[in-house]
């Protein structure tokens, strides 16, 4: 009985640290979740569809060819949120002669969970790089 209530008291105390540590990598999991819906809801509500796709090119990259060019940094996300914002002209990005439109609509955060979005996707290493193509 004497080792019983030590024992006890030892075990609750380890079972409450690893319930709030679970607790704290669910709630990151919650927000990145929230942030990658909001990012998709944004990208279907936008004009993005017409020129992006997941595996495809369309106009636009792909978001796979994206994340194959772009790792999914906080210094890329606000590099390509400000891009998709101000736009692109033909012959002035990495893509070669295709144009994005601009979106001075959007709200800066608003466009990084976009780019955060479609940075989520795996890149494909199949896909050809189009920098400079025509």
């Amino acid at each position: 009985m004497r080792f019983l209530v030590p024992f006890l008291l030892v075990f609750i105390v380890l079972a409450s640290c690893g319930r709030s540590k679970e607790k704290t990598a669910s709630g990151t999991e919650n927000t990145a979740d929230k942030d990658l819906g909001e990012g998709k809801a944004l990208f279907a509500r936008e004009d993005c569809g017409g020129c992006h796709a997941e595996s495809s090119a369309i106009i636009g990259p792909s978001f796979r060819q994206l994340a194959a060019e772009y790792e999914s940094s906080e210094a890329n996300i606000s590099h390509l949120a400000y891009k998709v914002i101000i736009g692109v002209k033909p012959n002035e990005g990495l893509w070669g002669s295709r144009e994005m439109t601009p979106h001075p609509q959007l709200k800066k955060e608003d466009a990084e969970k976009i780019v955060k979005y479609m940075l989520s996707f795996p890149a494909d290493p199949n896909k050809p790089f189009l920098h400079n193509t025509k």
